[in-house]
C-alpha cells in the first residue's frame, strides 16, 4: 500500500496528480491510513446536551456514536453491538431510559457502554465477564466534540497546536448553532476544502464582490499540520477595491466600500450594524477622517453593549474574518460573535462526492430567547438556495469533478502563495498514507 501511495503522492515540485481526487484506490489509502488516525469534529457539545443525548457520527464506513452519560461526561462508542454487530442508533436523538437497546435481540447497555442485560443469558457460556462497547478516544475543545479512531493518538490539544491561542478571543466554545444544514456536493471531499482554503478563485468565481474586496492583499500561512488565511494589517486598514480593477482612489467611494465590507461579513446585529454605516456615512469626509477605524470602534461598542466579550480582539478583527483550516477536513471563517464551519468528508466510499455540513454558529444574546434550530439535509445542493456567492462555489464542483477525468488533464499546478495552504493540506496528508 505503500508503493500505491507514493505513486500518488504531491510531487517535489508541488504537482499534485489526478488520482487524488478521482481514484478509489486513494480513497481507499485514505480511509485505511488517515481518517483512523486524525482527531475528527463529531458534532458540537450543545447536540448531546444532557443525559442519554446521542449522535451518529460517519466516516466512510465507520460509525461512532457520541453519547452523554448520566454524570455529565461526554463519550464515544463505535456503532455495533457485541452480539451481531446490529448498528444501535441512527442521526440523533435521545436514548430516554438512559439505556442503549439493541432493536435486533434486546442486548442493552449503559450510556458508558457497559453491558447491563442479556436476554436469555444464562444460554450463552464462556462470554467475557467485562464486555462492553468498544470505545472511541473523544475530548472536546471550543465547543467541539472530537473523535479519534487510532487509541495511541497524540492528545487533541497537541494535536490542535497552534490553533487554540489563535481562536480562544473568539470564544468558540461559547457560540450556539444559529443553523445546520448539510448536502451532498458532486466532487472529492478534498476539491471541496480546496474550494474554501484560498482566496485566489474570488477574482474567476466571484467577481462581483471586487468592488469591496481586497483579495490580493490577503496573508497565507501554515500552522504546524494546519492553516489560516487572512488579513495584512497594512492592507486591511484601508477601505480599498481589488487592485485588479484598477481603479484610482478618485474612481470609489469608501463610504460603498465599507457598507459591501459590512453586508458582506459574518454578524450578529447587521440591522444596527447597517445603521451605525448610514450614520458615519453621513457626517461630512474630511482628509482626518479615517472611515474604517471609526466604524471598528463602534461596531466594538455594540457588541460589547450586548454582551459579547471583545476584550482580546483588535479593532482590526472588527471588520475582518480568520479563516482556518483545521486538518483534515474543517474550513471557514471566524468572526467576533459569530463563525460559519464547514466540515466536508467522504460521502461513504464515493470518491466522487462528498457531505458538506454547513455550521452557522452565533453568541448567545442575554435578552433573547434561545435560538431554535434543526438539522436540515438536502440531497441535492440546488434543492435550496444557498444564496449568490455559495451558489457560484457549489456550481464549481461537478465541474472540477469532471474535468480532473479529462484523459489530457494528469494533475494540478498550483499558485505557490495564493494556494499554498491547499498544497500543505496534500502534503500532510501524504505524511498519514506514507508512514
Amino acid at each position: 500500500m505503500k508503493d500505491d501511495a507514493a505513486s500518488m503522492s504531491v510531487g517535489a515540485d508541488g504537482f499534485v496528480p489526478k488520482e487524488r481526487y478521482v481514484s478509489r484506490a486513494f480513497l481507499d489509502l485514505e480511509l485505511e491510513r488517515l481518517w483512523p488516525r486524525v482527531w475528527q469534529i463529531a458534532c458540537r457539545e450543545e447536540e448531546v446536551a444532557a443525559p442519554g443525548d446521542f449522535v451518529e457520527y460517519t466516516i466512510g464506513e465507520q460509525s461512532i456514536l457520541v453519547v452523554r452519560t448520566n454524570d455529565g461526561a461526554i463519550v464515544a462508542h463505535h456503532n455495533a453491538c457485541l452480539h451481531r454487530g446490529t448498528r444501535l442508533a441512527a442521526d440523533s436523538g435521545t436514548f430516554s431510559d438512559a439505556t442503549i437497546r439493541c432493536r435486533y435481540h434486546g442486548w442493552t447497555y449503559g450510556l458508558g457502554g457497559d453491558l447491563l442485560h442479556i436476554v436469555d443469558e444464562h444460554e450463552f457460556v464462556d462470554l467475557p465477564a467485562d464486555l462492553c462497547l468498544a470505545k472511541v478516544r473523544v475530548d472536546c475543545w471550543g465547543g467541539f466534540v472530537f473523535v479519534n479512531l487510532d487509541p495511541d493518538a497524540a492528545p487533541l490539544l497537541d494535536y490542535l497546536q497552534p490553533l487554540p491561542g489563535l481562536l480562544d478571543a473568539y470564544h468558540l466554545d461559547q457560540m450556539r448553532f444559529r443553523a445546520y444544514q448539510s448536502t451532498v456536493l458532486p466532487a472529492n471531499w478534498k476539491a471541496a476544502v480546496d474550494a474554501f482554503n484560498e482566496a485566489y478563485h474570488v477574482q474567476g468565481t466571484h467577481p462581483q464582490i471586487l468592488p469591496w474586496t481586497d483579495d490580493v492583499s490577503i496573508a497565507y500561512e501554515q500552522l504546524g499540520i494546519h492553516a489560516h488565511y487572512g488579513r495584512l494589517p497594512e492592507a486591511r486598514r484601508q477601505l480599498r477595491p481589488s487592485p485588479r480593477l484598477g481603479l484610482r482612489p478618485d474612481d470609489y467611494d469608501e463610504g460603498e466600500i465599507l457598507a459591501g465590507l459590512v453586508a458582506g461579513l459574518g454578524r450578529l446585529f447587521l440591522k444596527d450594524e447597517m445603521a451605525i454605516v448610514d450614520e458615519l456615512r453621513a457626517q461630512p469626509m474630511t482628509a482626518e477622517r479615517n472611515l474604517l477605524v471609526e466604524y471598528q470602534e463602534r461596531r466594538r461598542e455594540l457588541l460589547s453593549d450586548r454582551g459579547l466579550d471583545v476584550s482580546g480582539l483588535t479593532l482590526d478583527q472588527m471588520t475582518s474574518a480568520d479563516d482556518v483550516f483545521v486538518f483534515p477536513n474543517v474550513v471557514g471563517p471566524i468572526y467576533p460573535g459569530s463563525a460559519i464551519v464547514f466540515r466536508i468528508r467522504p460521502n461513504g466510499l464515493d470518491p466522487d462526492s462528498c457531505i458538506k455540513d454547513t455550521w452557522t454558529l452565533e453568541w448567545p444574546c442575554a435578552d433573547q430567547p434561545e435560538r431554535k434550530w434543526e438539522r436540515r439535509f438536502y440531497p441535492e445542493w440546488r434543492d435550496k438556495d444557498w444564496g449568490e456567492i455559495t451558489n457560484q462555489d457549489y456550481a464549481n464542483m461537478l465541474e472540477v469533478q469532471t474535468g480532473m477525468k479529462a484523459r489530457g488533464f494528469k494533475g494540478s499546478r498550483l499558485n505557490p502563495r495564493q494556494e499554498s495552504n491547499v498544497l500543505h493540506m496534500h502534503r500532510v496528508i501524504d505524511r498519514y498514507l506514507t508512514y
